[in-house]
């Protein structure tokens, strides 16, 4: 195809872009909200403390160092940063004895959201289980241990979110009957203590909330134990406590006042590196907040996208600065603003239709057939196909972006005319019916 496709494809391209903007129908990568940036500046924070030998975020003990370096890989990968840190926290946690089941749980849900091997975990979960009274089961910190609020939390949540087969009513009926029943302190209490630890708390609510709609008996004692988190915990609170009873409000409903209430006060106190003075389990708990509340769209951002030829997903890697094979998301692809796959032996563009904010791909002398994955792209201004056996706008030449030198031709002027007539007579339509 010669220069008179090449100009029809770049017109095509400016006619697509004009209609999207007058019609409102623009397809970007989801918006970042308010937290986003507090959320990846913890993150990068995260990032900087760890132990460049092995992979951990080290504390004083072993078990402490198992702590943070879960809720960190955690932190990470909801705020999907899957990086060289990332993998390196994951093959540490895969790699450590967890020695109690508070550190197994955790060990269960880092494993369950980096895709990796979970069964070892689920089986000692299982074998562990205790039953505190006829009907109910609960975990201690080990198997020999009494049942606590909170080791049962964490089992109760970790087992669900690995989709374990086990009896959840029986550990819900547990947790049901030690939540503190006294007028205004109806949470649940530390394992040795009679009145309510807001961060137990605050992980039962988490781990009871996923249940609510399916058992409406639940309802009064979550209820009971907001009541009482609120006032338990306030902007003076220690930042852990924050960003876990922030957490547990989202859990209940994504657009709780009352976690961003919370979420605002941590706001204030993050330093300009990115981290907080709490240390590295505060901020791996208040980068999950943070996320959790970006809602969906942080969610939708970490949906798997499958790249099907291996050479195209190796060049998208190694321009995000990843492992060749890694597997990649929407929130990944849509990082990419210039791609240079040139000369790789690509066949198939599937997957790169995710690179919302791609403005340049190189991507000539390749084996490509089909442009279709990249054709709606509209920040796409720079493509060059040159060198392909591809058919269609564009093909087998260099396309440059647009100057504004070259005026739309009669059919982009009607594309053009019709969307913004569409417009104005929906408007009219809205003015008409007072909406």
């Amino acid at each position: 195809m010669g220069n008179q496709g090449c100009v029809a494809w770049a017109v095509w391209r400016r006619a697509i872009g004009a209609v999207a903007l007058l019609t409102g129908q623009v397809f970007v990568s989801a918006q970042a909200g308010v937290y986003a940036g507090p959320a990846q500046s913890a993150a990068a924070w995260l990032e900087s403390q760890q132990a460049q030998s092995d992979g951990s975020w080290r504390d004083t003990s072993e078990t402490r160092t198992f702590l943070q370096t879960a809720e960190a890989v955690l932190a990470l990968h909801q705020a999907n940063r899957r990086n060289a840190a990332y993998y390196a926290g994951q093959a540490w946690i895969e790699n450590h004895d967890p020695q109690n089941l508070d550190a197994r749980a955790r060990r269960l849900m880092v494993l369950r959201a980096t895709q990796s091997s979970a069964q070892q975990d689920i089986d000692a979960l299982l074998a562990a289980v205790n039953t505190p009274a006829a009907g109910q089961s609960g975990w201690g910190l080990s198997k020999r241990y009494r049942s606590s609020p909170l080791d049962t939390a964490l089992a109760l949540d970790a087992l669900r979110t690995a989709g374990a087969t086990f009896s959840s009513a029986q550990a819900i009926a547990y947790l049901k009957s030690s939540q503190l029943t006294t007028s205004g302190d109806q949470g649940w209490a530390a394992a040795a203590g009679n009145s309510t630890d807001a961060y137990t708390t605050a992980r039962v609510v988490q781990a009871l909330a996923a249940y609510k709609s399916s058992d409406t008996t639940l309802t009064a004692p979550l209820n009971n134990a907001v009541a009482t988190l609120k006032t338990k915990v306030t902007a003076s609170s220690a930042p852990h406590v924050r960003a876990a009873a922030a957490l547990a409000y989202l859990r209940l409903d994504a657009a709780s006042n009352d976690a961003k209430t919370l979420l605002n006060s941590l706001v204030t106190i993050q330093r300009p590196d990115g981290g907080f003075d709490a240390g590295v389990f505060a901020t791996g708990l208040i980068t999950q907040a943070f996320v959790a509340a970006e809602g969906k769209d942080a969610s939708t951002s970490r949906e798997r996208v499958e790249v099907t030829d291996a050479a195209l997903r190796t060049a998208i890697n190694e321009a995000l600065g990843r492992g060749a094979m890694d597997q990649l998301n929407k929130g990944e692809l849509a990082e990419l603003t210039t791609l240079d796959i040139s000369n790789r032996g690509v066949t198939s563009l599937n997957g790169l239709q995710h690179a919302v904010n791609l403005a340049s791909l190189n991507a000539s002398n390749n084996v490509i057939t089909d442009t279709s994955p990249i054709a709606g792209l509209i920040n796409l201004t720079n493509t060059d196909l040159s060198g392909n056996p591809c058919t269609g706008p564009g093909c087998g030449t260099q396309v440059a972006s647009g100057d504004g030198d070259t005026p739309l031709p009669l059919w982009a002027l009607g594309m053009l005319g019709a969307a913004l007539m569409g417009l104005v007579s929906r408007t009219g339509r809205r003015s008409d019916s007072g909406a």
